[in-house]
């Protein structure tokens, strides 16, 4: 019998459903119910996220952060639900949280944990800016989810190899080529179907499969604006790719969304601050 590919046992293991990749922890699922019931209280908010004192922690680091703070620093939970809201507070904290999902066990594998992790939260803030910028309000806290969950599908797909190297079932080597390659090709597909099991709502799961498309609806506004945050982080160098010359300007992203040389260039600078915030908050 001829040995299976890496690419036949990855498809194995996913279609068994064996890996388990919990989007949301549990501090963020008791969270989501209280803003979607919308009857939260700001009491009640930070009593949640105050059972977890890195957490709480990190949180406000992000509140401070280039992209969210005020004049002044937000000094407790309460005052950071105040100014941003039970949604955006939410939003911070899957955030958060979602840095644990890309620890590894095995080093070579930070290689591509590390990239990945501050390229989806690269793409986050990236979609939130410009949703503000450009008078897009209403999508503000979705593009911020969907750019946080975009890539969702290759963190999916480096666990499982991870898993598979130096397993009894695998006598392929596993290059650094053949995992760019299967992060780059398997990645929206998997990253939807995982998604969808989870019941992730549709615009999310949307956003996975079709945020490489080249071209996409001009009323399709989430879409939009993370794939041109994910342009944006590339062309910055925020991720595993880094691609200074990549020309945005006639993107059906720009296009769709009307983004005048301005807006890009005043993204190109917050980016390049958030890149130099990730520093200091993963130190």
């Amino acid at each position: 019998m001829a040995e299976k590919s890496l690419i036949e046992l990855i498809e194995e293991t996913l279609d068994r459903e064996e890996i388990e990749l919990p989007i949301f922890n549990q501090v963020a699922l008791k969270l989501q119910q209280q803003v979607t019931r919308g009857d939260y209280s700001l009491a009640e908010i930070s009593k949640i996220i105050h059972k977890d004192q890195g957490l709480a922690s990190d949180v406000l680091k992000m509140a401070n952060s280039v992209f969210y703070a005020g004049v002044k620093p937000v000094k407790t939970i309460q005052e950071a639900t105040v100014r941003l809201g039970g949604k955006t507070i939410f939003n911070l904290v899957t955030a958060v949280t979602q840095k644990q999902l890309y620890r590894v066990h095995k080093k070579k594998y930070d290689y591509w944990a590390k990239p990945l992790w501050s390229h989806a939260l690269g793409v986050a803030y990236a979609a939130r800016w410009l949703s503000r910028h450009l008078g897009m309000d209403q999508f503000v806290d979705e593009a911020f989810m969907a750019g946080l969950l975009h890539d969702t599908g290759k963190l999916l797909l480096l666990k499982v190899i991870e898993d598979l190297d130096g397993s009894e079932v695998t006598q392929e080597d596993i290059s650094k080529d053949l995992v760019d390659d299967i992060l780059e090709t398997m990645h929206t597909y998997q990253g939807e179907r995982l998604m969808r099991r989870m019941n992730i709502p549709d615009v999310y799961c949307n956003v996975a499969r079709m945020h490489h498309d080249p071209e996409v609806s001009a009323e399709d506004s989430v879409l939009n604006l993370v794939r041109l945050g994910n342009l944006a982080c590339r062309k910055v160098g925020i991720g595993l790719k880094h691609d200074p010359k990549l020309l945005l300007e006639t993107t059906s992203g720009v296009i769709n969304l009307n983004v005048t040389e301005r807006v890009l260039a005043g993204l190109y600078v917050r980016l390049e601050e958030y890149d130099q915030w990730l520093g200091k908050f993963l130190a």
